[in-house]
């Protein structure tokens, strides 16, 4: 399977482009985050969400794959919602057309929560028969400890809150070193999301790889550089992804430090050649 890059912009992907890829009837499927999308925080818009429920792809079989990972991660106190999709294809006629995930997975435990889709009535039965044969049972007893656990959507939001309190302050760690080493030279940009677990950060264009290189000789262990995008090729060499929850938040200043002095020696380095 190959996979296609599509620009994205703060309302979600380049929606022309979307319409105009799904006229080959090679392309089976387009792959979505639409809340706090990885790596760039981003948020499809209403009028986004519609115009994917409404696309007419000429393969039949087409599937958008709407992976709401981050559905209940809002990190700061800006709320954001998005559109039932499933309802929207519904409405378009083509209510078997999305396959929509979430899990528990990044609000209790990696690889060891509860998982969900949903979907149109013939998609589902479909699905039901593949999952049938791939699962020899579920773990009734894990479900049970995370129904005991969560109890209800109140219970989910009031363990996400307790969750933003531990991941806000490294976000705005994050984001001030950049806003005041980086902005006032202008040879990056990046991403202020509301929620999601990244900060995406582009660098003057060709200088990521090096950039990232000198992080690695000071010490300071990065995602590779353009690791987001399909296959790693990002064309501008300029893409770098921070993932700032796991370690604590003295670690975070002073890899920010690192970071910060990387980037500005990479761009010398590509201004002076």
């Amino acid at each position: 399977m190959e996979l296609i890059p599509i620009a994205m912009s703060p309302d979600g992907p380049d929606m022309d482009a979307v319409e105009q890829a799904v006229q080959d009837p090679a392309v089976k499927g387009i792959w979505c985050v639409p809340k706090y999308s990885n790596p760039d925080g981003y948020v499809y818009s209403a009028e986004t969400c519609k115009r994917m429920a409404n696309l007419k792809p000429a393969a039949p079989d087409f599937v958008i794959m709407w992976d709401n990972a981050y559905v209940v991660h809002d990190i700061f106190d800006e709320v954001c919602e998005i559109p039932n999709i499933l309802a929207l294809c519904a409405e378009a006629g083509r209510p078997n057309m999305c396959i929509t995930f979430a899990s528990t997975s990044k609000i209790t435990w990696a690889g060891a929560g509860v998982s969900a889709f949903a979907t149109g009535p013939e998609q589902l039965a479909h699905l039901a028969r593949l999952i049938g044969l791939q699962t020899i049972g579920y773990n009734k007893v894990n479900e049970m400890l995370h129904v005991r656990f969560l109890k209800d959507l109140d219970g989910i939001k009031a363990l996400m809150k307790k969750h933003a309190a531990i991941a806000r302050p490294k976000f705005e760690a994050v984001l001030a070193a950049l806003d005041k080493e980086i902005a006032p030279l202008g040879i990056a940009r990046w991403s202020k999301p509301n929620g999601g677990y990244f900060v995406s950060l582009y660098a003057m264009a060709g200088t990521a790889k090096r950039a990232h290189e000198l992080c690695k000789e000071a010490g300071v262990t990065l995602t590779p550089a353009g690791a987001s995008y399909p296959n790693s090729n990002d064309p501008q060499n300029s893409n770098l992804r921070i993932a700032p929850t796991f370690v604590t938040l003295d670690e975070i200043v002073e890899a920010m430090q690192v970071l910060v002095l990387c980037l500005k020696i990479a761009a010398l380095e590509a201004l002076i050649k």
